[in-house]
């Protein structure tokens, strides 16, 4: 066994989805080398990070956090130095999550327990900047790639002043998902790139809800300067992921001027900006 096959058998393989003998090949692989036995200590680590997450119960819509926590939330999300290592957070003291109200009313795509964990395990992955599968700076070679690798069509969002720099496979909630990795064009040549990353997989089958219209979330972390938006929307069967570091009207003015392709490119429907926000405390 390779380390490029445990990576794909590793979801399985802590989910206890293994026969006797199937565990045996990939303990074999352990037992000899050392970076995937970290690669195994660090998922553990993540999962039981969220399943803590998990356990926490959200306030009401009418509660309000404490007055520290929502300055340093606001804090946070006006910084342009964002730390983007995961292990921060997870030594974190607390975990904010920021809903926002778009359009006038609370468009929450999923609730309770599986919205939290979906929220953290998303921008987490994202985060670890896990190594590429794929390598290709269209969208169409992108989708070619999955072609013959997935059942269900993957076609991407084409999205304004950002390409596609690679893809590789990622799990959500225990369902193996496609990551597409997207980098930004700046219009000014002092401006920086900034990463993008896109999670796309059937809208069927899944424990949660998802809106067909786009939800924008905020993921932030007390008394740090990282914070993260996740977006989601549905096109047909096919629900989008997107997390990025990008403020509020950044991206949704992305989302607004991405344009609607003959081949069936998804656009997500009209968003309008955010008009407030509710910080709600998720304490450890």
């Amino acid at each position: 066994m390779t380390c490029q096959e445990l990576e794909r058998l590793l979801y399985p393989y802590l989910d206890g989805e293994f026969q006797p003998e199937e565990r045996h090949d990939v303990e074999s692989h352990l037992e000899g080398c050392s970076a995937c036995v970290a690669r195994v200590d660090e998922e553990m680590q993540l999962r039981q990070a969220l399943r803590r997450a998990a356990k926490h119960t959200v306030s009401s819509q009418g509660t309000r956090a404490p007055a520290s926590l929502r300055a340093g939330i606001q804090s946070g999300l006006h910084r342009e130095q964002r730390r983007a290592q995961v292990s921060q957070w997870l030594r974190a003291g607390a975990v904010a999550l920021v809903v926002v109200t778009v359009g006038g009313g609370w468009m929450t795509y999923q609730s309770g327990q599986a919205q939290r964990a979906s929220i953290l395990e998303a921008v987490q992955r994202h985060t670890r900047q896990r190594p590429l599968e794929f390598v290709a700076g269209t969208p169409e070679q992108i989708e070619a790639w999955f072609n013959d690798k997935v059942e269900h069509r993957i076609t991407l969002p084409r999205l304004q002043q950002a390409r596609p720099v690679g893809a590789r496979f990622s799990t959500l909630n225990g369902q193996e998902v496609v990551y597409v990795s997207y980098e930004t064009q700046p219009r000014l040549t002092n401006e920086a790139k900034r990463n993008i990353g896109v999670f796309v997989y059937p809208a069927t089958g899944r424990r949660v809800t998802v809106e067909e219209a786009p939800t924008v979330q905020n993921v932030a972390v007390e008394d740090s300067s990282q914070a993260y938006n996740v977006v989601t929307w549905r096109d047909q069967d096919i629900t989008y992921e997107l997390v990025t570091d990008l403020d509020d009207a950044a991206i949704l003015q992305m989302l607004r001027d991405q344009e609607h392709r003959s081949n069936g490119t998804p656009r997500p429907a009209q968003v309008k900006p955010a008009v407030s926000v509710q910080p709600v405390s998720l304490q450890p």
